[in-house]
């Protein structure tokens, strides 16, 4: 067994301790994003929780508003601290709190921008619109509404155009009732509901927004005393209200359903389903609904000429319209939309200076950097043109260079040509000179005087020097083709190269041209020629 020495066990001992404590350090940001994780994901349940609450409970509305203020405390999530005022906001105006539902509003509308939730934009506008429709402002009603279907527009946000469209029609539809060119108003008004439900039925998502449709339309249609399509529209708007638990929605349904069955002389059956709507509207707190549904009740006993109930529901509107001091709302209304209007101007103005300036600085920066550009692309220009001439002038000389050794190497295999045909005659002449009777010593002087004027290794050095200058490349292409050949192989090639005769490269070699015609068949095998490739044609090419 072996025993870890007293240095090993201080090390071993050493990395155990500060993997613990790095294991240690690591736990609180895996613990942070956990967190993180967990906020976010309770953040995105409670909004989807006050969507679905807004038009059921009131006061589960706040609950869940004050729940989103406390996640933002804990986490700092901006987006919580939007729909905690969105959700306050809608909270205030169905309790008929129009200026805190408006200061809410304008307070969560400057969030919104500030913190880039963009989502919820569309919905802020929404209800700053309907507080001011609600105060018969219908010019900043109207205003509202279109920077909510720009805002929509930009998000993509197929259900929140819907929704607004649907709002468009039913201001423009109030339009018309306050006598603000009705017939044209109708058609406008009838033309945007109907459009707006052809988009929400074409998707079977956007099913629970039909409801607003189904509702406006039979008000439409009620007003026009057209029961028949006010019965049709109103059951299918009463039908999804109860789908989806739309309480709000159910009291305008019940509202408009009540009184055409009341109008054309089912009168019992009518006033049940206003009382349904009076009923759910008191559950609901939400005061501003129960003064117009009394007003709704008032108007169906006038037509009938019963004036005792007629009066006892007048009476109930008038006072309820007085506690809710709604015509002193207008004006505080309009004066919080134009004072958030005119210090949001104030921003723009001073942004829009800021921006001057900025896009003087960049002027400026641009023309500078345009000169320094010329001056850069000068200069370079006078490089290259330098470069250039210094290239043609180094071209010229690398050409004048190749046509000295072209020349040096012509007069090299000229001369070697010229000691061949000498060597030839020399021969010629010993044969015919019958130098039997010479002696040995003689005769091994004649032939080093022979080997003499035959390429010598000092020779192919000098040969090898000038050939490379003229034939760049020729020796490492050959090598690279044909690995295997050996020095000698590649001296007799470059002869071959030169276009020498047998005969010239066999003096030159000092071998005979029997030797020069076997050393090219085995060159041919070594090299892997076909029969019909000539080793004189691909020595050329190369």
């Amino acid at each position: 067994m072996i025993k870890p020495s007293p240095y090993n066990c201080f090390f071993i001992t050493l990395w155990l301790f500060l993997a613990l404590v790095a294991c240690h350090q690591a736990q609180p940001s895996l613990t942070i994003k956990q967190s993180n994780s967990i906020y976010n994901a309770k953040v995105k349940q409670l909004i989807t929780a006050g969507k679905r609450v807004e038009s059921v409970n009131n006061d589960s509305l706040k609950i869940i508003a004050k729940q989103l203020y406390q996640l933002n405390k804990l986490s700092g999530d901006n987006t919580a601290l939007v729909y905690a005022e969105l959700f306050e906001t809608n909270y205030y105006w169905q309790a008929a709190n129009h200026q805190k539902a408006m200061q809410t509003a304008i307070t969560c509308l400057g969030n919104a921008e500030k913190f880039n939730v963009r989502q919820a934009l569309p919905q802020i506008y929404a209800v700053i619109a309907n507080l001011h429709k609600e105060t018969t402002n219908y010019n900043m009603a109207f205003n509202a509404l279109e920077k909510g279907l720009n805002a929509a527009v930009a998000n993509k946000d197929t259900a929140s155009i819907i929704a607004l469209l649907g709002l468009k029609a039913m201001f423009t539809r109030g339009l018309s009732l306050n006598h603000h060119d009705p017939e044209v108003n109708d058609k406008k008004s009838i033309a945007l509901n109907l459009a707006a439900l052809d988009m929400a039925e074409s998707n079977p998502k956007y099913e629970r927004l039909r409801i607003r449709f189904y509702d406006n339309i039979a008000q439409f249609y009620k007003d026009k005393r057209d029961f028949e399509k006010t019965f049709y529209y109103g059951n299918k708007g009463v039908a999804l209200a109860v789908k989806y638990d739309q309480q709000r929605s159910l009291t305008y349904g019940y509202c408009w359903l009540g009184q055409a069955y009341y109008y054309k002389g089912q009168q019992a059956k009518g006033i049940i389903l206003l009382n349904k709507a009076l009923q759910i509207a008191t559950d609901l707190k939400e005061p501003y609904r129960v003064m117009e549904i009394n007003g709704a009740m008032y108007d169906c006993y006038i037509s009938s000429n019963n004036y005792k109930e007629a009066l006892k529901y007048n009476n109930r509107y008038r006072v309820m319209r007085d506690s809710l001091k709604v015509l002193d709302n207008v004006k505080q209304i309009s004066e919080l939309q134009l004072k958030y209007e005119a210090v949001k101007k104030d921003k723009e103005i001073s942004s829009l200076n800021a921006n001057d300036q900025i896009k003087t600085i960049q002027r400026n920066a641009i023309v500078i950097v345009l000169i320094l550009l010329i001056v850069i692309v000068a200069l370079i220009y006078v490089k290259e043109k330098k470069r250039k001439n210094v290239l043609i002038k180094e071209k010229l000389l690398v050409d004048e260079d190749l046509r000295v050794a072209e020349l040096e190497l012509l007069h090299f295999t000229e001369s070697l040509q010229q000691k061949n045909e000498l060597i030839e005659n020399f021969k010629a002449e010993i044969e015919q000179m019958h130098l039997q009777h010479i002696t040995a010593a003689d005769r091994e002087s004649l032939e080093n005087l022979i080997k003499a004027h035959i390429m010598t290794d000092e020779n192919w050095d000098s040969f090898k020097k000038l050939f490379t200058k003229v034939h760049r490349g020729f020796f490492s292409n050959l090598k690279k083709r044909f690995p295997h050949l050996t020095a000698t192989d590649i001296r007799m090639l470059s002869l071959v190269k030169l276009q020498l005769s047998n005969n010239e490269m066999a003096n030159m070699l000092g071998i005979t041209i029997e030797g020069i015609k076997k050393s090219k068949q085995r060159l041919r095998k070594k090299m892997n020629l076909n029969q019909d490739e000539s080793i004189e044609v691909i020595i050329a090419n190369l």
